[in-house]
Formats: C-alpha cells, structure tokens, sequence
C-alpha cells in the first residue's frame, strides 16, 4: 500500500483533534465559497430592476440556501469545530479533548448533512431559510427538496450537539481546580457557545420534525385548518435563531478579548473579569429576547414592551466589552502598522455599527415599520456576517504561525484588509437607504430609480468575493513560499506559553508575553515535536 493512500486513510480515521479541526476548516471554507458564490448570483439578479438574469424560482433557492450553508456549513464549522477542536486542548493543557470518537463522528456527519442540502438544491426548496409555515407547508410547497432540506439541517443540528457535549465535557474537566480560573477567555467563550448550543437545538429540531410531520403524516402542528398554529413555529425557530447569532459570535467576542489581552494592557476594571461577565449576561440576556424578531404577529403590548426592554439592555454588557477592547488596545505594544490591530479596530466598527441598528430594530414600533425591509438584513449582516466573518480572519491571521510554522506577509494582510472593508461597506451600507425607503427584502424587482444604488451594493459584493479569494492566496503565499519563524525550529527551540500567538510577518516578527496573573498554561514545547504532530 502506498504512502499516499497510507495518509489518506490515516486523515479519514484520525481522532487527533487537530486534524478534525483541520478537516472542520476546510470544509468550511469550501462551503463558504459556495455560500458567497449564491450571494454573487442573488447581487447580479439587483443589477436591472425589472429583468431578472436568473429566474424567480431559481432565486428563491439562492435566497434560501445562501442562509443555511453561510450560518450551518460556514461560520460554525470554522469558528467552533475548527478553531474550537484545534484551541481547547492545548490552550487546557491536554493532549486531546475527553471524547474524541464523538468528535470525530460530530465532523463527519458533516459530509451527509451536506450531500442532503446538494440534493435539496436540485429538487428545488425556495422557502427562505427560515422556512415559515404555511409557505414551508405541503400545501405551497410540495417539492421533496424541502424534506431534503430539514435532513440536512437535523444531521447537522447533530452534529453541532455532540461537539457541545465533548467541549463541554472537556473544558468541564479543566476547570474543574478552579472553576474560576482565569484561563484564557477563548476557552470561557466556546464554554457559553457550547451552552447555548445545547439549549436551543432541540428546540429547533421539535419544530423541524413538527413540520415533516405536518408535510408527509397529515398533522396539523402549524395549519390553522386543524386546530394548528403557524406562530408557534415561528417561536419555535426564533428561541433557537436568536441564541444561534451568539453562537456565532461569541467565539469572535473571545477571540478578540484574547488578543485585546495580548498586545494590551488589562487593568481589573477592563480586564478578565469584566470581559468574562459581560460575555455570561450577554448569554443569558439573548435566551429571553427572541420574540423581538415576531413584533408584527400581534403580540400584545406587555409582551412586546418585555421584548423591547430586554433587547435594549443587552446593549450595556456589549458597550462593556467595545469600551474594554478599546481600552486595551490605546494602550497595546504594537505597531499601528499591524494588521491584526487593523482588522480589531474594524471588527469593533462593523459590529458596533450593527448594534446600533439592532438597537433601532428592537423598539417594537420602529421594527413594525422596518420589518422584512433591507434595514433588517443591513442589520443582520452588520452584526453576525461581517461580525463574525473577522473574527475568523483574525482567529487565522493570530494562530497560523503556531498551526503552520509559517509566517504570513504583513503588506498583502494590510491591502486584503483595506480591500475586504471597502467591498463591505459598498455592499451592504446602502441597504439601510433601501430599508428606510420601505424596499422589501427578498423582491428582486425594485423601482428604477434605486438602480444607481444597487450598481453600488453589487460592486460591494464583487469586491468583498475578491478579498475571499485574496485571503486564501495569502495563506497559499506563505504555504508554498515556506516562511519559517525563527524559533519554531530545531532541537533547542521551545514555544513559550502556547496561549499567545508569536505573531509573525515576513519582514516584522515578534512575539506578546501574557502574564501569569492571567492563568494561561505557561508550558515548554519542542519546536520540532510541535510541527511534526501536525501531520
């Protein structure tokens, strides 16, 4: 048997974590680019306003599987079962995480969730990715591609459930000394994501199978007609759809609070404690607040102005945590020329920006006007797409010279970072305009005088697929250049604190202590073993 196929089947039946996270990764970034390639195809439909290069059914199936694959196959895969397999353990100072069969299956029922979305695609389920009975019901949609497509997102709620149980389990174990132990603040993230994970999913799933049932066993869960109710549905998914947006983000909230803690200088009011907490009330407050997405079902007003309140207030643990980074990076030890303070200080831009429209959105009278306008999905891209999406960029640019060994090129992730916010805020800024004027989202026809301004927004989105593209060139450019990093060779060599990156760039390389008093595991590890357990 050849070497080749010897490695093959050694990545197919590895449990090592961080080749799961590997594998995690990179399907990732295959679906991302997929997702992104929908996006492009729904932008040149908004380029005419009354004739449609892709037709209305086909736009439908964009609209609907642009979502799924961009939240389930994209952001989580990377930012939780690729960063989080790869971090845990050695940030925990483990050599694996507790359960690694269950992780390994966790990463693999990846591939049949995807292969059932491919299938659903072809069969046709233009429902939205929020699937709302009566419109997801047989009645209206009688495709098996909308079956197909509930399968797909039940294996890979599934999936999303084991891996909680593992980080859970694991990081269980590692704080088990000292439950407030002031490890680093990545691990404390990944400890709520997993939480939230595992209290909203099931819901989603009840409300899934409610609706196969409703569709193939002639139930009526969601049909009026039956003594049913379409709301319910709707509280349903949106109990799991509001805590899913800080699963997706609170990696990024801990990732930046790392590095903050890093190149900063962290005082005990803007420290690890209050970064920690801010995190705990921002969980806790975002579990009773999903009601704010359904203002316009007739809620009465004690409920809507609960729903309201709360929103709001989850404002002020946010502002705690912008106020702390900011803080720590006026007074960082980096140069102004570095690229990882770029992408910080936009990431804070972006999500603060969507915070504020959130804010907005979340006065039950503002909402009713602006509901399933273009300001809501400016909003929603604001806070978790673009939120989220830097947080990924910042998560590859601060560990990939402890994952690789290599160095990244410090000019090219300055012009990927000025391209990546141009194309951004051409995209999706305007969308506020068209929300405000009343443009319903989803309606790819549109009055031409709006033309000129979705010209803008699709240049936006042509720009911002550039600097996916450039990204992975980057990561290529410093994998087939071979940059090694001084000190991550020879026998003698060590990593020092493996919960700081050396963050290294090809003309400008050094490396951010982390003081004890912050409870990172300050452990020795050979250079040479380090690389050689990567493959």
């Amino acid at each position: 048997m050849s070497y080749s196929l010897v490695n093959m089947f050694s990545w197919l039946f590895t449990l090592d974590h961080k080749r799961i996270g590997m594998l995690y990764t990179l399907i990732g970034i295959w679906s991302g680019f997929v997702g992104l390639s929908f996006s492009l195809m729904i932008r040149i439909n908004f380029i005419e306003p009354y004739y449609n290069v892709i037709s209305t059914d086909c736009y439908n199936f964009l609209i609907t599987n642009h979502g799924i694959i961009m939240i389930f196959f994209f952001l989580m895969p990377i930012l939780i079962g690729g960063f989080g397999n790869y971090l845990i353990p050695l940030l925990c100072g483990l050599s694996d995480l507790n359960l690694p069969r269950l992780n390994a299956l966790s990463a693999w029922l990846l591939l049949p969730s995807m292969l059932f979305l491919v299938v659903s695609m072809c069969l046709g389920a233009g429902i939205g990715w929020t699937f709302y009975p009566p419109l997801s019901s047989s009645m209206f949609a009688d495709s098996k591609g909308v079956d197909f497509l509930m399968f797909s997102l039940h294996l890979a709620g599934v999936s999303s459930i084991l891996g909680s149980i593992n980080f859970i389990c694991t990081l269980y174990s590692a704080f088990t000394v000292n439950i407030v132990s002031r490890s680093s603040i990545i691990l404390w993230s990944y400890v709520f994501t997993s939480i939230l994970l595992l209290v909203s999913l099931p819901v989603l799933a009840a409300a899934i199978t409610m609706l196969l049932f409703d569709r193939n066993f002639g139930s009526a869960f969601f049909d009026p007609l039956g003594g049913g109710d379409p709301v319910l549905f709707q509280h349903m998914f949106w109990f799991f759809g509001h805590p899913e947006v800080y699963v997706l983000i609170l990696p990024g909230f801990g990732a930046i609070s790392h590095v903050c803690m890093n190149i900063g200088c962290a005082q005990d009011a803007f420290g690890f404690y209050g970064l920690l907490f801010a995190m705990f009330s921002i969980v806790c407050l975002g579990s009773v607040v999903w009601a704010h997405h359904m203002f316009t079902v007739g809620l009465d007003v004690k409920t809507a102005v609960f729903f309201s309140s709360v929103t709001m207030v989850i404002g002020v643990p946010t502002g705690i945590k912008v106020f702390s980074w900011l803080y720590m990076i006026m007074n960082s030890r980096v140069s102004l020329s570095d690229p990882v303070l770029w992408w910080i200080i936009c990431f804070i831009i972006l999500f603060t920006m969507g915070g504020v429209t959130g804010i907005i959105l979340s006065a039950c009278v503002l909402d009713s006007i602006l509901h399933d306008t273009w300001f809501v999905v400016a909003h929603f891209h604001y806070v978790m797409s673009l939120g989220s999406y830097t947080s990924v960029i910042i998560l590859f640019i601060w560990w990939w010279p402890v994952i690789s060994g290599l160095s990244l090129n410090k000019y090219l992730l300055q012009c990927h970072c000025v391209v990546s916010n141009v194309g951004f805020n051409l995209c999706f800024f305007p969308m506020h305009y068209f929300g405000l004027c009343g443009l319903p989202r989803r309606v790819c026809i549109y009055e031409c005088s709006y033309g000129w301004v979705n010209m803008i927004c699709s240049v936006g989105s042509f720009i911002s697929a550039f600097s996916g593209c450039f990204f992975v060139f980057i990561l290529w450019e410093s994998l087939v250049t071979g940059n090694k990093i001084l000190g991550f060779y020879g026998s003698s060599s060590t990593i020092t604190n493996l919960s700081t990156s050396p963050v290294a760039y090809h003309n400008n390389f050094f490396t951010y202590g982390y003081s004890v008093d912050y409870g990172d595991y300050w452990v020795h590890w050979n250079g040479d073993w380090w690389l050689s357990s990567l493959y």
